[in-house]
């Protein structure tokens, strides 16, 4: 399931999640209300400037790798955890073949079976729970260039 293409007008779920990134980066989207404003679609434009992508205000395929790839906290994650680093572990385990269930930041059962299917590939302890080493497997996956 891709990520969905947001701009201007867009409301839901979906652009709670965007402005809570985009907080959480430093980039102030206004009130985390689910609603894409001037405010928060000039928070996408400051991102996008910063990291050096098409600075349109719409958030598309790429902002959202840059948005994904943007916070590299390693933090424990597990069944109910949520946030940036949820997405870069979806978004990553997604490049190369495992079904999260998406890449929406929200550690789900369907993401805890992949992480569990992922531990079991690299002879780790299987539980289901990203901890310093399981990182060191999801951080290898964005060598790998998407081969599943």
């Amino acid at each position: 399931m891709a990520e969905p293409v947001l701009k201007q007008g867009a409301s839901g779920p979906d652009v709670r999640d965007l402005q809570q990134a985009l907080k959480a980066l430093g980039h102030d989207p206004g009130p985390i209300d689910g609603a894409f404003g001037p405010r928060t679609t000039t928070a996408v434009k400051a991102f996008q400037q910063a990291r050096e992508i098409a600075v349109d205000g719409i958030v598309g395929r790429v902002t959202w790798i840059n948005i994904d790839e943007a916070d590299q906290s390693e933090p424990v994650l597990r069944l109910g955890s949520s946030g940036l680093p949820v997405r870069r572990l979806q978004s990553r385990m997604t490049a190369v073949g495992f079904d999260t269930g998406g890449v929406d930041g929200r550690f789900s059962p369907k993401t805890e079976a992949a992480v569990k299917d992922l531990q079991q590939r690299a002879h780790l302890a299987v539980d289901g729970v990203v901890g310093p080493k399981t990182w060191l497997v999801v951080d290898a996956l964005e060598n790998e260039g998407g081969a599943s």
